[in-house]
C-alpha cells in the first residue's frame, strides 16, 4: 500500500510539471501538491510541535502569494488539529481556502456568553497565551473560541512597522511628483518609467496589506458565524498584543458590535494613530485594556477626549508582555469585568 501511494503521488506529480510546461499556469497544480504534502507531512508535524503548542517556522509570505488557497497558515495548524482533536474546528473562508480555530465550551451551565480570543502575532490558536486564558475562561463559565494570527510577509511587515509620517495621506501623489520632476539633462522617459515602477511597488505593498487584513477580518467572522451556529452570543472579541488591531476593526465593522478587550496590545504606528477615529464613529458598548503599568495612559486620554465612552484600562504587572502563566489572573480580570455588565 505505502509503495502504491508513493507510485500515485509520483504520478501525480509528473502530470503537473507537463500540465505547467504545457499551459505556463501553476495554480492548481501548486495548490494541490501543497495539499498533498501537507497531509503527508501531518504526523511529523505533531511530532514536531511540543508540548506547548509552539509553532512550525514556515514563512506565512507562501501563504499570502495564494491568500484564497486552502494552503496551511505556516502556524502548526495540521499538528494543532490532531492534538486538541475534540476542540480542533475548522473554519470555511472565502475561496475554499480554511483556517483552524480551537473551541472550548464552558464547563459549568448556564453560559455566560462566548468570546474570541485572536493571538498575538505569530502564534497560533494554542500557544503563546491564547491557550492558557482561553481554558481559564472556560473556567469561568464562558465558551471560547481561539484563532491564530500569522505574521505578515517581510516586505508588508516593514510597511506595517513603519513610523506614521506627515505626507503619508497621499503617498502615491507625493512619491510620483517627486519621481516625474525632470531635471536638466534627463529624459522624460525615464522619469517616467521610474516613476511607474515605484507606483507598482506601492499598489503590491498595499494590495498585500489589503489580502492580509481582509483574511483576518474572514476568520474572525467566520469564528462569530461558528459560535452564532452554536446558539452563543458573542459578548467580546479579544486582540492580545499585535491581534489588537484586528478586532478593532472588526468591532467596528460588526453590525452587533461586541465588545473590545485589549490585552498588551501592540498597535502598528498607522492604527495607533487611527483607533480613536475609529472609535469614535463606531459603536463598540465598552473597552478593556489590559497592560503593564504605564502603559494606555495617552491612549486613554485621547479616547475620552474624542467622547469614547465605556473605556477601562487596567494595569497588570510592570512587565511589558504577559506569558502562559498570565492566564488564570488576566481571565479575573476579564471574567470581573464583564459580569459588570452581566
Amino acid at each position: 500500500m505505502r509503495r502504491l501511494r508513493t507510485l500515485s503521488q509520483s504520478s501525480h506529480h509528473k502530470s503537473c510539471r507537463k500540465s505547467y510546461r504545457k499551459n505556463g499556469r501553476n495554480n492548481l497544480c501548486s495548490g494541490l501538491l501543497a495539499l498533498m504534502l501537507a497531509g503527508s507531512g501531518a504526523p511529523a508535524a505533531a511530532q514536531e510541535e511540543s508540548a506547548s503548542g509552539v509553532r512550525d517556522q514556515s514563512p506565512v509570505s507562501d501563504v499570502l502569494g495564494d491568500v484564497r488557497g486552502a494552503v496551511s497558515s505556516g502556524l502548526g495548524e495540521w499538528g494543532l488539529s490532531r492534538r486538541f482533536p475534540e476542540a480542533a474546528l475548522w473554519l470555511d473562508l472565502e475561496g475554499d481556502a480554511r483556517t483552524l480555530a480551537l473551541f472550548w465550551p464552558e464547563t459549568e451551565l448556564p453560559a455566560r456568553g462566548a468570546l474570541i480570543v485572536l493571538a498575538d502575532e505569530g502564534e497560533n490558536a494554542e500557544s503563546g497565551l491564547a491557550g492558557p486564558l482561553a481554558r481559564e475562561l472556560a473556567g469561568r463559565r464562558f465558551a471560547v473560541l481561539t484563532l491564530g494570527l500569522a505574521p505578515p510577509p517581510a516586505a508588508l511587515e516593514q510597511t506595517l512597522e513603519a513610523p506614521r509620517t506627515e505626507s503619508e495621506a497621499e503617498p502615491e501623489e507625493a512619491l510620483v511628483e517627486a519621481r516625474t520632476e525632470i531635471r536638466p539633462g534627463e529624459q522624460n522617459q525615464s522619469a517616467n518609467n521610474t516613476a511607474t515602477i515605484d507606483v507598482m511597488a506601492l499598489e503590491t505593498v498595499g494590495g498585500l496589506e489589503d489580502a492580509y487584513r481582509e483574511r483576518i477580518r474572514e476568520e474572525l467572522a467566520a469564528g462569530a458565524a461558528e459560535l452564532a451556529k452554536r446558539d452563543y452570543e458573542l459578548i467580546a472579541v479579544v486582540g492580545l498584543g499585535r491581534g489588537s488591531n484586528h478586532v478593532v476593526s472588526y468591532a467596528a465593522a460588526a453590525q452587533a458590535s461586541p465588545a473590545l478587550i485589549w490585552v498588551a496590545p501592540r498597535f502598528y504606528p498607522r492604527d495607533a494613530s487611527e483607533v480613536v477615529a475609529t472609535l469614535g464613529s463606531a459603536s463598540v458598548p465598552r473597552i478593556l485594556e489590559l497592560s503593564s503599568f504605564g502603559e494606555g495612559m495617552q491612549r486613554k486620554a485621547d479616547l475620552e477626549r474624542a467622547g469614547v465612552e465605556g473605556f477601562s484600562l487596567q494595569s497588570v504587572g510592570a512587565n511589558a508582555s504577559f506569558t502562559s502563566r498570565n492566564g488564570k489572573a488576566l481571565a479575573g480580570r476579564i471574567s470581573a469585568w464583564l459580569r459588570l455588565e452581566q
